[in-house]
């Protein structure tokens, strides 16, 4: 981009900007992909499930923590004006709260990735809004709710089937999987761990409330729920890798090959024009 004011920002044909929905490793990893291959890029934060991964994801840049991935900075948005000086700089993305219809009444979208892992039931169609729409997950579906599909495995980032604060949360991980601990209650979230952190089976990871949450294996803490935030019942909190070697930090290595496989993709679609809104019935 070259230029760096407001106006510019909301106007520019000659900045393609991509905006991306959540802000856990698989939309992290894709970030760095396309800022380094020219996109000015926007990550949206979802707040449920929570970003476990934190070591490889940008999440942490919301609440205007350091970040940095393959040399590939992240920085905090507020507003319109942030978004427009974030874009000015080399080789950073912005992670902003605003959600995807205040993104659309700035200006016009080039390319949205759904990288949230929401089921099937929170899959909008945004076909008609923007210039490409790629959705990760089995229940994308080409011509029906996305222009691009990409399959995922469904451990990644906690995914979740509903995941509402008041209710419980649906998690597609495993209650029976010992790498992950959930939130017992409702309530909010205290560990005074941190990713990296060795534990023993039966160490204390957190609580909530009065409710004690535990290590369900040995190994490393290699995903970890921020401190402070509200859960929902059942919402992933802890992931203990048993092999002490796991990498908890940079790049996830499975979510930089689909990133690697989403830029091919992008790069070999046709680009299009605006597409023309659904006409209510």
């Amino acid at each position: 981009m070259n230029a760096t004011s407001f106006p510019y920002f909301v106007s520019a044909t000659d900045a393609d900007v991509a905006v991306i929905l959540g802000t856990n490793e698989i939309a992290s990893a894709l970030a760095v992909k396309l800022r380094k291959g020219g996109y000015h890029v926007i990550l949206t934060h979802e707040p449920c499930p929570p970003v476990l991964r934190r070591g490889m994801a940008f999440d942490d840049a919301l609440y205007d923590d350091e970040c940095e991935l393959d040399g590939v900075r992240a920085r905090k948005a507020e507003d319109a004006v942030h978004l427009a000086e974030i874009a000015a700089e080399d080789a950073c993305v912005a992670v902003t709260p605003l959600q995807l219809s205040d993104l659309l009444a700035l200006r016009r979208i080039q390319l949205l990735i759904d990288a949230r892992l929401k089921p099937a039931t929170a899959t909008p169609d945004y076909r008609h809004y923007v210039g490409l729409s790629i959705g990760l997950g089995r229940h994308f579906k080409v011509g029906e709710n996305c222009d691009l599909a990409l399959e995922v495995a469904p451990t990644h980032c906690g995914a979740v089937h509903h995941c509402v604060a008041q209710q419980p949360c649906q998690s597609a991980v495993g209650r029976d999987d010992p790498a992950f601990s959930l939130a017992p209650a409702r309530g909010v979230w205290h560990t005074a761990l941190e990713i990296g952190d060795p534990v023993a089976r039966g160490d204390l990871i957190g609580r909530i409330g009065e409710a004690s949450v535990r290590a369900r294996q040995d190994g490393v803490v290699v995903g970890l729920a921020r401190d402070g935030l509200l859960l929902a019942e059942g919402s992933p909190v802890a992931e203990i890798a048993s092999d002490a070697a796991h990498a908890c930090r940079g790049l996830d290595p499975d979510a930089k090959h689909l990133a690697k496989a989403a830029l091919a993709a992008i790069r070999g679609t046709a680009k299009r024009g605006p597409k023309a809104a659904p006409r209510s019935r």
